[in-house]
């Protein structure tokens, strides 16, 4: 399939992951308040760690190990195999820890039926299989069985969570989002390889490279999953539910950002073992004009509307988040350049230390501002650790990128998105004033003034060639070729 089909089908996913949340979290956020929300979500990122920590790096290493062995059905079959082998074990022994951290806690203990249900992601980890489908490009599979899963969600969602007390239903539905996606992932997979003959399998031969992917994986974890527990220990879970609500605004774009990322590994690892560098290049430079063309105005759009955009997404018991939002604003672009530096240039040139060093600095640096911040700031603490700790994580990974491909990059692209988002000030305070105590309205007109006008200055003034090919595929698809 080609790298437009793919990344129209990944584009599909990633635009579900967007519209997801903001249907879910409103209705989920008016009905739980605060507290609600960050029992909940403390609650679940407590067991979403132990499940990160189960997966063992697999499911970035696996994308590249799939990838070279695609075209091979037999050795195909046999990497999947090892691969879930790891994934059992760990998993076995990831819950048994976690299940011991339960009991021993008392705080923890003292609501177990729920650790247990948010549990049940651990233990099924090992039908996480993403990273099959995405090293052999079968993206069409992964953005129908997301688009099926999520329609399941909203059903128990709005079924079940109806008043203050529904925390446990919301873990619930949390859990399931996930759950859900590993267990139609088996379905599909056994389709595609058989499961190899364990007496002929090598697993140890896949834990040398895996071992410097998990150990980045545990030190970035600290800093985009473990943030929401730390703060429910520090401080308290209203604090989490403002940060909780902060966080899903400011990243809600990342998915598409990520999207194109997502879809170029498999082709950046091919061009990598062939030395291909003019391939290289090419698919960077696109990949680095597709991130900077929309995170620039996202980030800046997230900044100035963060206000009418938490009224609209969280509703007024929220708005102590409006500081956090300003703050985690600018997510969007360094976890986009952060997420494209390090899977699509230097996972594929096994610079996996480099990574794991990056993402190091990082931890050390969220911890120390964590302990220093929270406890008198609370989710604002969170959200100036997590900003800072993003920035410093994507320079070290800048640092570590090959001088020439750095150069190579279209770093015009920067100059050209922050000229045309200057329009956005006066656009957006000029909406403010006139529709005041209307956020929706302003939201809404804002977004479309503000995007058209970005997009015009892109097109007519910088002639930006990614406009020019969407414009001219879209010419194609309403009046053929």
């Amino acid at each position: 399939m080609s790298i437009k089909k793919n990344y129209g089908f990944n584009l599909l996913n990633s635009l579900l992951n967007i519209v997801f949340p903001i249907v879910t979290f409103p209705y989920a956020a008016r009905i739980l308040s605060p507290e609600g929300i960050g029992e909940a979500q403390f609650i679940f990122s407590f067991a979403q760690y132990f499940a990160i920590l189960a997966a063992f790096g697999i499911p970035i290493y696996g994308v590249k190990a799939i990838a070279e062995v695609k075209h091979n059905k037999e050795l195909l079959s046999k990497v999947t195999t090892e691969l879930l082998v790891i994934l059992s074990m760990l998993v076995a022994v990831v819950l048994g820890v976690y299940s011991l951290v339960i009991i021993n806690i008392p705080d923890l203990n003292a609501n177990w039926p729920a650790h247990a249900i948010a549990g049940s992601i651990i233990f099924l980890t090992v039908f996480n299989v993403d990273w099959f489908f995405s090293g052999t490009e079968q993206f069409k599979i992964l953005a129908l069985r997301s688009a099926f899963v999520k329609g399941l969600s909203l059903i128990i969602l709005f079924t079940f969570v109806k008043t203050q007390q529904d925390t446990l239903e919301y873990l619930f539905f949390l859990v399931f989002l996930y759950i859900g996606n590993y267990f139609l992932n088996f379905l599909f997979l056994f389709r595609s390889i058989k499961i190899f003959s364990f007496a002929k399998i090598e697993v140890s031969r896949h834990f040398k490279p895996l071992l410097p992917i998990f150990a980045m994986i545990v030190a970035t974890t600290i800093y985009t999953t473990l943030d929401t527990v730390m703060l429910g220990f520090l401080n308290d879970e209203k604090e989490v539910g403002f940060y909780t609500s902060a966080v899903k605004l400011a990243k809600v774009s990342i998915p598409v950002l990520t999207s194109m990322g997502v879809v170029m590994i498999p082709r950046a690892t091919k061009y990598a073992q062939e030395k291909n560098m003019a391939g290289q290049l090419s698919l960077y430079g696109k990949s680095f004009s597709f991130l900077v063309l929309l995170a620039i105005p996202m980030s800046f759009g997230i900044f100035l509307l963060n206000k009418e955009a938490i009224l609209i997404f969280s509703g007024p018991l929220f708005l102590k988040a409006v500081s956090d939002v300003r703050i985690l604003a600018f997510l969007p672009l360094l976890i986009g350049l952060g997420h494209l530096i390090s899977f699509q240039i230097l996972i594929p040139h096994n610079k996996n230390r480099s990574i794991f060093y990056s993402t190091l600095i990082g931890m050390f640096v969220f911890l120390i501002l964590s302990i220093m911040l929270i406890p008198s700031m609370g989710s604002t603490g969170a959200a100036i650790a997590n900003t800072a700790t993003e920035l410093i994580v994507t320079i070290g990974y800048c640092i570590f990128v090959p001088s020439h491909i750095l150069k190579a990059l279209p770093w015009k692209a920067i100059y050209k998105a922050l000229v045309s988002v200057v329009l956005f000030i006066p656009i957006v305070f000029s909406l403010q004033e006139l529709l005041k105590g209307n956020p929706i309205l302003i939201f809404s007109l804002s977004i479309i003034t503000c995007g058209t006008s970005y997009f015009l200055i892109q097109h007519l003034l910088f002639k930006e060639e990614l406009i020019k090919e969407i414009m001219i595929t879209m010419k194609k698809k309403i009046y053929g070729s």
